[in-house]
């Protein structure tokens, strides 16, 4: 099926409760399917008895969290189906791609909080990973800037913002699988709005552009297929409209694969 790339906007009041207890991040994504959530509106994709199976999973799973009360359950339930009143956003196996088209890294490159301008005087210095080592490498055969010990993004230098919105944020819980859940403060889903704002469709597709006519272009895009970056760019402009609706609404930002 692939990894899956998801963001999911919250209140500050829900991520200060996920600060206090990370236990209850589990908790919070199983509520999605309880049968009075707001998903299943939305979600009729799904026949009855795949409905009724998850549904009862959901509230199996719901029930059996380690609760100081029924009144502290029956409280946070309602917190917690209020808040998915607002679905996440799935950007699907794409985010391969996005991430390296709105960073110029790839995903193995851990990456800080980054809503920097693309430019030769204001780059990330990132510790060498096996990819941009080869990168390197080829840079120092060809007599072309390096800098050592690091590596610098292999997007062509446009003055636009290097925005990590997909693989940002701060850990946060006890996540198997993927890697753990990480959040972004409001603050800094203002500043990842704001960058991607900046950077602009027509950015972003430039960035895919120049990308595209390379010689030796990383192994994640592939650009033979000509809607290529018609679906990056559709994914791009709901990515930007997801960080400037959270804005609006002073939300903090959940970031995950699954």
């Amino acid at each position: 099926m692939g990894i899956v790339a998801e963001l999911k906007q919250i209140s500050p009041l829900m991520l200060e409760k996920f600060q206090r207890d990370s236990s209850l991040l589990d908790i919070f994504f199983s509520v999605k399917y309880l049968p009075e959530s707001h998903f299943w509106e939305e979600a009729i994709y799904i026949s009855d008895n795949s409905r009724l199976s998850i549904q009862k999973d959901s509230e199996d799973k719901f029930k059996k969290f380690k609760w100081s009360d029924n009144q502290q359950r029956e409280d946070t339930k309602a917190e917690f189906l209020r808040e998915w009143q607002i679905s996440e956003l799935s950007l699907g196996k794409s985010w391969h791609e996005l991430h390296f088209l709105l960073t110029g890294y790839t995903h193995t490159d851990k990456l800080p909080f980054l809503v920097s301008g693309n430019s030769l005087n204001n780059l990330p210095q990132i510790p060498l990973n096996n990819w941009s080592f080869f990168n390197l490498v080829h840079k120092i055969l060809n007599n072309q800037r390096h800098i050592e010990k690091y590596t610098i993004p292999t997007l062509d230098i446009d003055n636009l913002p290097l925005v990590n919105a997909i693989l940002g944020g701060t850990e946060i819980g006890n996540k198997e699988g993927y890697g753990k859940h990480r959040y972004l403060t409001p603050d800094e889903v203002r500043q990842v709005a704001k960058a991607l704002s900046e950077l602009s469709e027509n950015g972003f597709i430039t960035r895919y552009k120049q990308e595209e006519i390379k010689q030796k272009r990383v192994s994640i895009i592939d650009c033979s297929e000509p809607e290529t970056v018609d679906y990056l760019t559709q994914y791009y402009k709901e990515l930007a409209a997801y960080y400037i609706e959270a804005t609006n609404l002073g939300n903090a930002m959940l970031l995950y694969l699954t």
